[in-house]
């Protein structure tokens, strides 16, 4: 019989059934700017993470998610944490009221630390289909062969690249970057950096070549769910301005005074509004 949790899905050997959709959508999660590996072919999406893989499809009102991976799924997708609860806290800023209605489905992914850093090296100053290109490249040439798909390269594997490799695959002057954040890597533990505090820890990030603010916010909020942050880009930027009405405040402050005002759910704020400041097109 397939166990229940927390309302929200069920799942079996091979299967998650999610019955309550409200707060579960397959775009909204996919289309907010935290994930890359993922492919869509008519109503079905094929999703990689790490050595992992797993297909989404809406059917008769429910998710269903078809994987090998049931556990490491449960916990990618965040199934067990309360988004009615997060949603009525954030809801009482007015200015959320809309984003959170458009995006009603959208979830924080558990992502993978290494897998992070590496992907939103390569996302500073890049567009999605051309990052989602050249980290499908990467796993091509640097990651284990899982018979229909490859996995992330490991941080080994990462490490036997050189310069004319990332290059090859589209990186750019990111290569440079790629090759000595995957050697600083080394001396890094990864699981431990959860115990530190979102400073320290975006201190640690910054020290790795091609990660500046932007990027270690990004690595924080999607692989070590630090939501007392509020990650800038061009389209968080036109929030800030839509809000505060100013222009002329440099990205750090922004994302300050942006946290200022939406405390420790500041992350889950920024998704909700990336994602319908992004999808409408929004400029002001």
């Amino acid at each position: 019989m397939p166990i229940t949790y927390y309302m929200i899905y069920s799942k079996s050997a091979d299967k998650i059934i999610i019955s309550d959709t409200s707060d579960f959508n397959i775009e909204h999660i996919l289309d907010c700017g935290q994930v890359f590996r993922y492919l869509k072919t008519g109503d079905c999406y094929t999703l990689f993470a790490k050595d992992a893989n797993c297909l989404l499809q809406s059917k008769d009102g429910c998710v269903i998610i078809k994987t090998k991976f049931v556990d490491f799924f449960v916990n990618y997708f965040d199934l067990d944490r309360d988004y009615k609860k997060i949603k009525s806290e954030l809801v009482k800023f007015d200015e959320l009221n809309e984003p959170i209605r458009f995006g009603s489905g959208i979830r924080l992914l558990n992502q993978d630390p290494l897998e992070m850093i590496i992907s939103f090296i390569i996302s500073a100053n890049n567009n999605i289909p051309r990052i989602k290109m050249i980290i499908e490249r990467l796993c091509k040439g640097l990651g284990q062969n899982m018979g229909d798909y490859y996995a992330f390269p490991t941080l080994n594997a990462l490490q036997s690249a050189d310069e004319s490799f990332f290059k090859s695959i589209g990186a750019g002057y990111r290569a440079m970057y790629l090759v000595n954040a995957s050697r600083q890597l080394k001396d890094f533990d990864l699981d431990y950096l959860k115990s530190l505090t979102t400073s320290d820890l975006r201190k640690k990030l910054v020290s790795l070549m091609g990660v500046g603010n932007k990027v270690a916010d990004c690595i924080m909020l999607f692989a070590y769910k630090k939501t007392d942050l509020f990650p800038m880009d061009t389209w968080t930027k036109r929030v800030y301005t839509k809000m505060f009405n100013d222009k002329t405040v440099s990205a750090d402050v922004m994302s300050k005074n942006l946290v200022g005002r939406f405390g420790d759910l500041s992350g889950y704020a920024q998704q909700y509004l990336y994602y319908y400041f992004r999808s409408l097109k929004l400029t002001y």
